[in-house]
């Protein structure tokens, strides 16, 4: 998960178009923004007026850049409508109220509850030229296929995992040594920065433990509380900006941090002819990845979208799409071929590679947890010494 960041990092990124839409409007999100509703708008064009002959592709906002649309546009000489939402808790919120677009993009947690509100509708990869292109690490991602019937187009990813000052900490060079249970090292007291995002913190709690973080029952989460008891003091701080994280880790005073890979490509730049080195992990127990990716309302269905929906996920899960993403916004990508254009030293530079598969061996999808409000609550009260 992108952490949060403070205003005025938010706005110098904004504001010199380090920013893709969707991520900006997941961080105006945290601020209680919400959803932000416009017609298609290309770099340097004017605004594309709605046309009712085209779907309705509800999403985040940045989606909407023609790079994505490739395909589509090709066959059917424009790029579709589009909604925006902020985060997958308003999308449901509005679908269930009754508003019917005709394709969505959910992500890993979301699907099961997405589905047995009935706002899912079966996809016919048959209709996908790129299909047989998506890793198969992809294609198995839970709750994407739901009684046969595949429900889920997964486009992109990303991972939660530890960044490592090698230099100060050289017993985790070797990832063989490489664990979440670096995180309660008591040599490095003062020196650790646990995620403060509750799911996330239960979430790797529960892989030492060897519990599945999934599916806890309550039993299982005062384990994990247990242990986060435990934790908690050795952190040099909780809830550190990410930019104060990154110069944390430069300078030394953080010598291992649970982070998204978006610290990769920053700590790169800053290890740039300086002597400092540094690891991003793959911890034994396994990472932590998201994932999201395209599905196709009902709707698509009774209002005659459901050809043109299939072309929409085509357009995005093409390589073309891929390498976009990847080159702009550090995320991975579900195609193998969007990978061909880029040096493996560049990949892992942003917390990537070119071995997808193998390096996702032992990942850990997100998927929806058990009783998440209680998580956080309990998080709140682990923190306040409770």
């Amino acid at each position: 998960m992108k952490p949060l960041m403070e205003t005025a990092r938010f706005h110098d990124m904004l504001c010199g178009g380090k920013f893709s839409r969707r991520q900006a409007h997941k961080v105006m999100a945290s601020f209680g923004i919400g959803t932000i509703t416009v017609h298609t708008m290309s770099k340097g064009a004017q605004a594309q007026d709605a046309d009712e002959d085209h779907p309705v592709f509800f999403t985040w906002g940045g989606y909407d850049e023609p790079e994505f649309m490739v395909h589509y546009t090709e066959k059917y000489g424009r790029e579709p409508n589009y909604n925006f939402f902020a985060d997958e808790d308003e999308a449901f919120s509005k679908m269930r109220a009754g508003y019917e677009p005709h394709v969505t993009f959910p992500c890993g947690p979301s699907l099961k509850r997405w589905y047995d509100a009935g706002l899912l509708a079966p996809i016919q990869t048959d209709e996908l030229s790129n299909w047989p292109d998506v890793m198969q690490v992809f294609k198995d991602v839970p709750n994407s296929v739901v009684d046969g019937n595949r429900v889920y187009v997964p486009e992109d990813w990303g991972q939660t995992s530890m960044a490592i000052r090698t230099d100060l900490a050289p017993e985790y060079a070797d990832p063989a040594n490489q664990t979440w249970e670096a995180l309660w090292n008591e040599k490095y007291s003062g020196r650790l920065s646990m995620s403060n995002v509750s799911y996330e913190a239960f979430a790797i709690a529960a892989l030492i433990l060897g519990i599945d973080p999934w599916h806890m029952d309550e039993a299982e989460r005062i384990q994990c509380e247990d242990l986060l008891r435990k934790q908690i003091p050795l952190n040099r701080t909780l809830g550190a900006s990410f930019t104060e994280r990154v110069q944390a880790m430069a300078s030394g005073e953080l010598i291992i941090a649970a982070s998204d890979n978006g610290l990769v490509a920053e700590l790169a730049a800053h290890a740039e002819g300086t002597d400092f080195e540094f690891t991003w992990t793959t911890p034994k127990e396994g990472a932590i990845t998201w994932h999201c990716g395209l599905s196709i309302h009902p709707a698509a269905i009774e209002d005659g979208f459901y050809e043109q929906c299939h072309e929409i996920i085509n357009s995005f899960i093409s390589p073309e799409a891929g390498a976009y993403e990847i080159a702009n916004w550090y995320y991975g990508h579900s195609n193998v071929k969007s990978y061909e254009g880029f040096t493996e030293e560049f990949l892992l530079s942003i917390g990537q590679t070119k071995n997808v598969e193998a390096f996702l061996a032992t990942a850990q999808f997100q998927q929806t947890m058990n009783e998440p409000e209680v998580l956080a609550l309990r998080w709140e009260e682990l923190k306040a010494g409770f």
